[in-house]
């Protein structure tokens, strides 16, 4: 696998370089590069499989220059400082990333990921959701890339009325009567949109507060939603979850 490493400090460059030699001798680096100019001329020169980006650059971002390209035939990794608060944000996008420092082991699954990745191009439409969600946290404006057994859908957050798993496979209802089935498990989601006011009601079900019209005693409990779904509640973290749905109310 032949790679460009986009990077301006050049001891982190070069580390980098180090770090690939000594745990993925398979990979070439065929081109170095440290700004968003000498990046792109090293791109529409360079015949390659993979860029790992930098974002922060000194004449612009990573995303200055994915922009700048008239199309994007290769795979794309980020490498970049961002701290932990930012990971979501890569999740919800889809684009593969790597936090610096780079560990060794991380580094040999995204070349390996990489090397089985069926899709050999990259929409700039993820990069352009990945900027926005990073530049504004837990705004339900913001997207996320949901892929099925078919497609790849751009949804923003707002439009997720609530999830439910379904084994290992998890059910998104959306507005307009849309549903889209995705093969990740529903743990994995909670942990993504958690920050923007879902709540776990169920242990089979992620509901969007902002979509429950009315929390009902009958029953056991349950929420009713803005399709006109009931959602059970957990008889465990009932109170809880009712504390936090009055809340929601109030607020």
């Amino acid at each position: 696998m032949r790679v460009i490493i986009i990077e301006d400090e050049t001891n982190v460059r070069e580390g980098f370089i180090k770090l690939l030699a000594t745990f993925c001798p398979e990979v070439e680096v065929v081109g170095v590069a440290d700004s968003v100019e000498t990046g792109l001329k090293m791109i529409t020169e360079t015949d390659f499989d993979l860029l790992f980006l930098d974002i922060n650059l000194p004449d612009g971002s990573g995303f200055d220059l994915m922009y700048r390209l008239e199309s994007i035939d290769f795979m794309l990794i980020f490498v970049t400082a961002y701290g932990k608060y930012a990971v979501d944000a890569f999740k919800l996008s889809a684009v593969d990333y790597l936090l610096k420092p780079v560990a060794p082991d991380l580094l040999k699954k995204a070349i390996e990921k990489a090397r089985n990745s069926i899709q050999q191009s990259l929409s700039i439409n993820r990069v352009q959701v990945l900027e926005s969600n990073l530049s504004r946290p837990t705004d339900q404006d913001n997207k996320i890339i949901l892929k099925d057994q078919d497609s790849m859908h751009l949804i923003q957050v707002k439009d997720i009325i609530y999830c439910f798993a379904e084994g290992s496979y998890t059910n998104f209802m959306l507005t307009e009567k849309r549903k889209i089935i995705t093969s990740t498990n529903l743990k994995e989601y909670e942990q993504l949109l958690l920050p923007y006011n879902f709540l776990r009601c169920h242990h089979s079900y992620l509901v969007n507060l902002h979509h429950v019209v009315a929390l009902k005693k009958q029953d056991g409990g349950y929420l009713e939603t803005s399709d006109q779904s009931q959602l059970p509640i957990s008889t465990r973290k009932k109170a809880t979850i009712i504390e936090k749905i009055k809340n929601t109310f109030i607020n």
